[in-house]
């Protein structure tokens, strides 16, 4: 074979791979530039707040955090939704409490934020609180279906689910396991010693 016909192969040989993907672009190209402009939700565990409520009760507050690590596509119509709760039986094993939902978790201040947020880089979103001389533990949410505990009492480890959703991606599950023996302290590291809050790897 001649230079000249190895230069000529070559050339129809690009000319067939340009061709391909010039095709391929005219087909998915619209569906790929979708799929890599999409926001990318991941929840995690925040640092628990404490704060005095306009009552003058003090009270912990647990909160998670809503991250978007694609920062220049925001997420539009985030929420952060409980979808599963589990209770530990006396033989140790973790059997689900099933409720009517998914039901929302409230946004850290519901009062100054839409209930569907846009996300840019992160929201902080309130699961539940503990006040001083409660013997419960309360979940934040939106509104409350009538099989689900929303009090959770001392000495009752539970496990939550959570998933972050917005109009067109959903975050991969956080499971955040919870546990009370009714000690309610002001030092944050001493109140870790009393109310466990630790994500569960499955």
């Amino acid at each position: 074979m001649t230079v000249f016909e190895k230069y000529s192969l070559w050339i129809g040989f690009g000319g067939v791979l340009a061709t391909f993907f010039a095709v391929i672009v005219a087909i998915w190209g619209e569906r790929i530039r979708q799929r890599w402009k999409r926001p990318k939700l991941i929840l995690t565990l925040n640092e628990p707040a404490l704060t005095l409520t306009t009552s003058g009760i003090k009270g912990w507050y647990y909160l998670i955090c809503v991250r978007n690590e694609k920062r220049t596509n925001p997420a539009q119509n985030v929420r952060i939704l409980l979808t599963r709760v589990f209770k530990q039986g006396p033989d140790g094993a973790w059997k689900e409490r099933r409720f009517s939902g998914p039901t929302q978790v409230q946004w850290r201040w519901p009062g100054s934020m839409p209930q569907y947020s846009t996300v840019g880089p992160n929201e902080l979103a309130t699961f539940g609180y503990l006040h001083e001389n409660s013997d419960e533990f309360i979940l934040q949410l939106y509104t409350i279906p009538n099989n689900l505990q929303r009090h959770i009492p001392k000495n009752d480890p539970t496990r939550l689910e959570f998933i972050a959703v917005s109009d067109t991606v959903q975050s991969p599950a956080l499971i955040i396991e919870i546990s009370w023996d009714g000690e309610w302290v002001e030092g944050r590291m001493e109140m870790q010693e009393h109310f466990i809050v630790n994500e569960v790897i499955v």
